[in-house]
Order: C-alpha cells, then sequence, then structure tokens
C-alpha cells in the first residue's frame, strides 16, 4: 500500500489521523468517534466490529441467526459453516 500510495498516486504518507488524508490503512480497532471525524472523501480499510463478518465462526452465527428470521432470503451460504455445531 505504501509503494502503491506513494510512488504511483502521489499520496503523502502520515501517522497523524488528524492530519489530512485521503486514505487510511490500519490494522487496529477503528472507533465511532474516527468516523464521525471523516470527511466524505475519506477511507478506511476497517469499520467498526468487522470481526462480525471477517471471522467464520462469528459469520456464520450471524448468518443463521438471518436465516432464521428470513429463511428464504438467507438460504444461501454453505451449510457445512455449520461445523462443529
Amino acid at each position: 500500500m505504501k509503494h502503491v500510495g506513494k510512488k504511483i498516486f502521489g499520496f503523502k504518507l502520515t501517522s497523524d489521523p488528524e492530519d489530512v488524508w485521503d486514505l487510511m490503512w490500519t490494522d487496529g480497532m477503528v472507533t465511532v468517534e474516527m468516523l464521525y471525524k471523516m470527511k466524505p472523501y475519506q477511507r478506511i480499510n476497517h469499520f467498526p466490529a468487522m470481526y462480525n463478518l471477517s471471522r467464520k465462526s462469528n459469520m456464520c452465527r450471524n448468518l443463521m441467526v438471518l436465516y432464521n428470521k428470513f429463511p428464504k432470503k438467507y438460504n444461501f451460504f454453505c451449510k457445512t459453516w455449520l461445523l462443529p455445531a
């Protein structure tokens, strides 16, 4: 990301979230306050509670909740995700 942003697109690299930026690449959790401060043109690689979709066990649990409420609309996911349950 650093190479592509800096060399190809001419982005300025900064580690200060209060600085002017277009794209924030982070490995940590993003706070709701940070999202509220973002401008409409700014983008970030994470969002709050992302682990609910990125972890297979959490995603399966959430899909099952939706499947139980809307069985006809949420019958698309693989049943093997239910293992070992």
